[in-house]
This record gives C-alpha cells, sequence and structure tokens, in this order.
C-alpha cells in the first residue's frame, strides 16, 4: 500500500526549509510538539517512527526512549534523518509503514506523524493503525496525528471535498481507527486552531486546543493510544 504522492526522493535534501523555517511555520510546529509531548510516555525503551520523513519525530521519540527506529519509504528522506541524529540510538530502516519489517509486541511506543493525510480512505488509515499495534506490545503507546476536516467548523470540509487535500477526516471517523479491542485509554488533543495562531496577541488561546470542545476545531488532531 502506498500514496499517489510526490517524488520525495527528489524533495527531501530542501523539505525542511520549505515547512520549517519561516515564523508561521516555526510556531506551527511548536503547537504541533507541545501536544505530541502531551501523549507521549516519560519513558520508553524502544521506539519506532513510522514514516519518519528527514527524521524530526526520530529527534522527539529520542529524548524518551534509549533506541529509536525510523521507517521510510524513501530512501533520500532517510538519508537526511539519519544526518541529523548524529550521536543518538537511532537505526533507519526502508520499508511499507503498513507492511512493517518487525516481529509482533517488538516496541514500548510507536509514532505516525503528518503522514496518514497522504491516504484518502479510512479503510487505508486504519490499515496502518492496526500494523503498528500489531509491533507494539501490551501497554505500550501509539501516537498518531491526522487532519481534521471539522477545523474551523467548515474550512476542513472545503478543503476536503473541494480542494485538493483529500486526507482529512472527520473527528468520528479518527476514533473509529481505534478499535477498542485493541486500544484503551485513547487520548484525543489538538493543534493548531485556524487564526489564533497565527496572530499574536490570540496565541495563549491555542491551549483551548487541548480541551474538548474546542479541540474538535483545531487543524490536527493528534491521538495517544495504548494496547491491550
Amino acid at each position: 500500500m502506498s500514496p499517489d504522492i510526490k517524488d520525495y526522493e527528489t524533495l527531501a535534501a530542501g523539505y525542511d526549509q520549505e515547512r520549517y523555517v519561516r515564523e508561521a511555520d516555526r510556531l506551527n510546529e511548536g503547537f504541533r510538539r507541545r501536544t505530541l509531548e502531551r501523549l507521549l510516555p516519560r519513558r520508553a525503551d524502544r521506539a519506532l517512527d513510522v514514516a519518519c520523513g528527514t527524521g524530526r519525530g526520530v529527534a522527539v521519540l529520542g529524548e524518551r526512549s534509549r533506541l529509536v527506529v525510523g521507517v521510510d519509504g524513501t530512501l533520500e528522506m532517510l538519508r537526511q534523518a539519519r544526518a541529523k541524529t548524529p550521536g543518538m540510538a537511532a537505526f533507519y530502516c526502508r520499508a511499507n509503514g503498513a507492511q512493517l519489517p518487525f516481529p509482533n509486541d517488538t516496541f514500548d511506543l510507536i509514532a505516525c506523524l503528518n503522514f496518514l493525510h497522504l491516504f484518502p480512505e479510512k479503510s487505508e488509515k486504519l490499515a496502518f493503525v492496526l500494523e503498528a499495534a500489531r509491533v507494539l506490545r501490551s501497554g505500550g503507546t501509539a501516537v498518531f496525528e491526522f487532519d481534521n476536516a471539522l477545523h474551523g467548523l467548515v474550512l476542513g470540509a472545503f478543503r476536503k471535498y473541494l480542494g485538493k487535500d483529500i486526507g482529512y477526516d472527520w473527528p468520528w471517523m479518527v476514533h473509529s481507527c481505534f478499535p477498542a479491542g485493541t486500544f484503551r485509554s485513547v487520548r484525543v488533543l489538538g493543534a493548531n486552531i485556524p487564526f489564533i495562531w497565527r496572530i499574536q496577541p490570540l496565541r495563549v488561546l491555542e491551549s483551548a486546543a487541548l480541551v474538548f470542545p474546542f479541540k474538535y476545531l483545531a487543524n490536527r488532531l493528534f491521538v495517544g493510544a495504548v494496547r491491550r
């Protein structure tokens, strides 16, 4: 299973510079990281970053885990990630995130960030979540990031149905990707409420993305779920 996406082999070298250097991008990333860190356990022995890209998530997981493995389907992305994480106990593997080359119950912590929006169907996203659950030990934590179709009440819906952002999901669809028979303690937090995080006097209100019901107006939804 693989999305019909851009040529990331070509984009890899300038990927971070295109997305993370402007002030708005840095703010966006900062709010996303704050939300992510609230869902991660304090410590983990072995962690996996599915679709690790240039290694930004690997670096975050490395702050909490003794060993981190990054998986991506693009070789040049993996080269960028390896160059970004010198001195870390980080290992990289080129593989399909829907068919992970690891035995059952291998990892204590799994993250999949800024990736599932590439897939238009809920069934595809569910396949990635369940494959991650297979290699996650009982009691381990999985954190997945989704683009929220409800953000700003209608903005995501317009982008989903009238634009090119096919991978937006309604909150109830996001919840349904974490079946009760597989996961427990499912927790959802938001990041980047439209307009607020872009306007300096209003940025303090971004904390509302962590609570109900405002989290469901956020651009991104982060799900933290514990494996049964």
